[in-house]
């Protein structure tokens, strides 16, 4: 989310207060035709209260962070495909080669491979 008006917003509005509540930076956010309705929203999640503008810029910024948690939980997982709708199996088909021979398990090196050396030994 670009919040890059919205700190501008706060520059604003905090140039000649010390302290400004969220319903102040919400009015002054929503009569700025460049801030866009989704930042507006994020203020919502920002607690009732009077904020210095660190205080504000960090709330923000937390706002944000739990929102994109929010949305990162939301998504749904990656698709994971069963070994039957591969592109392989459809070749083991064609084939007449099981799917037992498609899966591969990692037994380690083959019998006849040289052994590795660590340098020095």
């Amino acid at each position: 989310m670009d919040t890059e008006r919205l700190r501008q917003v706060v520059d604003e509005i905090f140039h000649d207060r010390p302290h400004v509540t969220r319903r102040d930076l919400y009015s002054a956010a929503a009569a700025d035709i460049h801030v866009p309705a989704e930042t507006l929203a994020l203020l919502h999640e920002i607690p009732e209260g009077s904020y210095s503008r660190g205080e504000m810029l960090e709330a923000i910024e937390g706002a944000v962070r739990d929102r994109d948690e929010a949305e990162r939980r939301a998504r749904p997982p990656e698709r994971v495909a069963a070994l039957e709708d591969t592109a392989e199996a459809e070749h083991a088909i064609a084939e007449d080669t099981t799917l037992g021979a498609l899966t591969q398990e990692n037994a380690g090196p083959p019998p006849d491979a040289p052994r590795f050396r660590e340098p020095g030994e």
